[in-house]
């Protein structure tokens, strides 16, 4: 746990809005300096679409919020749409012939070698985040730290979280256009995750579901070790767009009816229609929209991401598993009748399903999660991440060289 750093920012550059938060470490306890929040220019579908549009947004984001808290920033920690982001995982193995485990010439061999794997296959590629899940000895032993123990192998599982060079390279090009350094890029889905597995450590699994703009993200945990993850390029956006093309309504207006008025499931009640003021031409109209028509629309969209969640979650189907909790985030978070339908459609069961809520959130909105999040992953270091840089500590995994280079 970090517990003092300097003024840093965090910025999460999103498909609709982009969001910034200046925050300070003292003795800690993590101080909130100011928060802004602006519509995304010069992005499209996670990648960048306009140069100009895009040092614009981030000069505005970071000039208002140094401002406002009286400060500048040295260090900004970058999010980027997960849509730009896969996930792979290695399972390396060394015989030893039955003598102790050392860890330069054992572990650190392991995990050199799954990054030169890594590498061979995925030369174009960049690792984000490089996760090492699990040791083993003798196929069979799974242990916290092997050094010194009697073995005739050990084992390694390692998760990798990576992207493409030439996305880290353009928007790297961006900052240093602005006279500013990225510290650090930061997969969201993985720190939201992370934030709840963090403060609630009892929970033998947990499902993050994130559902964003223009995708849908899906992480787990799972004692401790961070398993899968994965984006589907569909989210609150495709809802949206369907209600307005299928009632023929502007954007604003389907917006409207998807947050306010609607539902994943079909009602049963005496209500069935909602009056939508609507303008044309400066001219106030209204138009007649049926509640199980507009519940029809956005339950078939839901229902069709889920069936796209299953499909990534299937393999762990047949473990039977119920994991504690499933915890919910993002814009689409908010349609009503998520929970329900999560709970009849979805493959893997819970305990319960929740919306995403941190300890450090005092009343921030809800936009904020991605931020807030990768403030919590700053502070609160994932125990079993291998760090890119080298380091004074001298920690099984935090004394690794550097090898994302």
């Amino acid at each position: 746990m970090i517990n003092d750093l300097d003024p840093s920012g965090v910025l999460d550059i999103g498909s609709y809005q982009s969001k910034f938060i200046i925050f300070k470490i003292n003795n800690s306890k993590t101080e909130i300096l100011s928060k802004i929040i602006l519509k995304t220019e010069g992005v499209k579908k996670g990648f960048i679409s306009d140069l100009n549009k895009l040092n614009k947004l981030i000069n505005e984001l970071i000039g208002k919020a140094e401002d406002s808290a009286k400060i500048r920033v040295k260090k900004i920690y970058l999010s980027i749409s997960p849509i730009n982001y896969s996930f792979i995982n290695f399972c390396n193995s060394k015989n030893i012939g039955g003598y102790q485990v050392e860890h330069e010439k054992d572990v650190q061999f392991l995990i050199n070698d799954s990054v030169n794997l890594f590498k061979d296959f995925y030369a174009d590629y960049k690792i984000i985040h490089l996760l090492n899940v699990n040791l083993r000895t003798d196929k069979i032993n799974y242990i916290e730290n092997p050094i010194g123990l009697v073995a005739d192998s050990v084992e390694s599982d390692v998760n990798i979280i990576f992207t493409k060079k030439n996305v880290i390279k353009n928007f790297t090009n961006v900052f240093l256009n602005n006279s500013l350094k990225i510290e650090k890029f930061i997969y969201s889905p993985f720190a939201l995750a992370l934030s709840t597995y963090v403060e609630s450590p009892l929970s033998d699994g947990t499902i993050l579901i994130d559902f964003g703009h223009e995708h849908t993200s899906v992480c787990m945990f799972e004692n401790k070790n961070f398993l899968f993850s994965s984006t589907i390029p569909l989210g609150s956006w495709h809802v949206t767009t369907d209600i307005a093309k299928s009632l023929n309504l502007n954007f604003d207006i389907a917006e409207n009816l998807k947050i306010n008025h609607s539902s994943c499931s079909i009602p049963n009640n005496k209500i069935i229609h909602e009056y939508v003021s609507s303008e044309n031409l400066g001219i106030k109209s209204y138009k007649k929209v049926s509640n199980n028509i507009l519940n029809q629309i956005v339950y078939s969209r839901v229902d069709e991401i889920i069936a796209f969640i299953n499909r990534e979650l299937s393999y762990f189907k047949n473990n039977k598993k119920i994991f504690n909790k499933i915890v919910l985030t993002g814009e689409g978070s908010k349609i009503k009748g998520l929970e329900q339908l999560l709970k009849e459609k979805l493959l893997i069961k819970a305990l319960v399903i929740e919306k995403f809520s941190l300890k450090i959130k005092n009343n921030i909105q809800d936009e904020f999660d991605s931020c807030l999040s990768m403030i919590h992953y700053i502070k609160n270091s994932y125990f079993a991440e291998i760090p890119s840089y080298k380091t004074v500590k001298k920690s099984l995994f935090e004394k690794l060289y550097s090898i994302f280079n």
